[in-house]
């Protein structure tokens, strides 16, 4: 990797008068949009301090196993990329690996845990700027371990489906305005599939685009004449914006929302009806009950996003999120992905929780507030969470048979 150059957090810090910006990116979670983005961070002329952080040692174990490294599969060639410095879980405490352990593991192949503590150095050191890609259901708990690591000088990045997030993290992790971290969000549209462990294959071309987050409900157009951003805040999105594989665009919060809810629309949609009927998008195309279905799922959605106080004076809102063009783009997306199965049918499949209560559930929730009852979307989130239910159970009572060791009985021999 190459060596790094910290002229961007001088700079940054001279404007904003500080100092102690490290330019250090952590980052958290290493699905298909981690990886992506720690690949693409590594792969710059002069990359940034990469960490990342792992909350279990197996996980760091099967990375090492991959000589650390990070591979993006571009038109049938790999790019494979190291020197990502690691931290790990370990009885709530973050170790850090230290940088000779590279040299090391090369060479060596027993297990980094057995009896070699010494190498494991305690970190605790504050974070400036946090890249969470895990999913929307699991944010709170994987911040809850560093929270103690963060300030209000740091900026945590979520890139994630679903909205509500960044409120439940206030309620829960930040509720002090005073020391709460800055946030930013992302909408990734870049075509990512996984080929192995720690190796994704770029199947298309998309583009990330960002925005500092504003909480609460007034009228993000507000919004868009306050600039004063933390230091942390502009440069990690001066760093996404010139990293050339990301493809990453600044935009206004208001422009953001606008993204993230088209975003929202589709999975809402696909994403819970591919659930509910175990289906592939394909199958639910030329459907004429899945088509009444989406329609009326459309117009309780439609009329919320109308409705959103965020929204408010932004000129088109109501033609961009018109029942009718949402269709278009659900349909549009279902005709051009056919294949594709929904990241909520996947959970299902494996028995893992979803994020259902930040899609059909967030629409529903934010109905409520503004006095309207979205009785379908309530009972969409209701079918998810029940099949969830239904598939754990069935999972649970089913009795393990072991076919190698059964003694067939019978009238086999029985006498004619």
């Amino acid at each position: 990797m190459a060596d790094w150059d910290s002229g961007d957090v001088e700079e940054i810090s001279r404007e904003a008068k500080t100092s102690g910006l490290s330019g250090r990116v952590h980052i958290i979670g290493l699905g298909n949009a981690g990886t992506f983005i720690a690949h693409s961070l590594a792969s710059r002329q002069s990359p940034p301090p990469i960490t990342l952080l792992m909350h279990q040692a197996s996980f760091y174990h099967a990375f090492r196993r991959k000589k650390r490294s990070l591979a993006v599969n571009y038109n049938g060639l790999d790019d494979n990329r190291t020197g990502f410095d690691v931290e790990v879980l370990e009885d709530k405490v973050w170790r850090r690996i230290p940088s000779k352990e590279e040299q090391m593991e090369i060479q060596e192949e027993s297990e980094m845990y057995e009896n070699d503590e010494m190498l494991l150095e305690e970190e605790e050191g504050h974070i400036d700027c946090l890249i969470v890609c895990c999913k929307a259901y699991m944010t709170e708990k994987v911040l809850r371990d560093v929270r103690h690591r963060l300030s209000s000088n740091s900026t945590i990045l979520l890139i994630q489906n679903g909205l509500g997030i960044v409120e439940k993290l206030n309620k829960e992790l930040f509720p002090d305005e005073q020391h709460r971290p800055n946030y930013m969000q992302g909408v990734l549209s870049h075509g990512l599939k996984k080929q192995d462990s720690f190796k994704i294959g770029h199947v298309s071309v998309g583009s990330l685009v960002l925005s500092p987050v504003v909480t609460g409900h007034t009228p993000l157009i507000e919004a868009e004449k306050d600039t004063h951003w933390a230091p942390s805040t502009k440069y990690l999105l001066r760093l996404l914006t010139l990293t050339p594989s990301l493809v990453a665009t600044a935009d206004t919060p208001a422009g953001l929302l606008q993204y993230q809810l088209e975003r929202l629309t589709v999975s809402c949609v696909l994403g819970s009806l591919g659930a509910i009927h175990d289906c592939k998008n394909r199958e639910l195309l030329h459907n004429f009950a899945v088509s009444r279905t989406m329609r009326l799922l459309l117009l309780e959605i439609s009329s919320v996003i109308c409705a959103l106080p965020e929204l408010r004076g932004i000129p088109g809102i109501e033609d961009r999120f018109s029942p009718e063009r949402l269709r278009r783009l659900v349909i549009n997306v279902a005709a051009n992905r056919p294949e594709d199965a929904s990241s909520l049918r996947n959970d299902l499949h494996y028995q893992r929780n979803t994020e259902i209560d930040f899609l059909n559930g967030w629409i529903v929730k934010r109905g409520e507030e503004l006095g309207m009852k979205c009785v379908l979307n309530y009972m969409i989130l209701q079918l998810v969470l029940s099949r969830m239910y239904i598939i754990k159970h069935r999972e649970a009572s089913a009795v393990p048979i072991d076919f190698e060791n059964v003694i067939l009985t019978g009238d086999n021999n029985k006498d004619d």
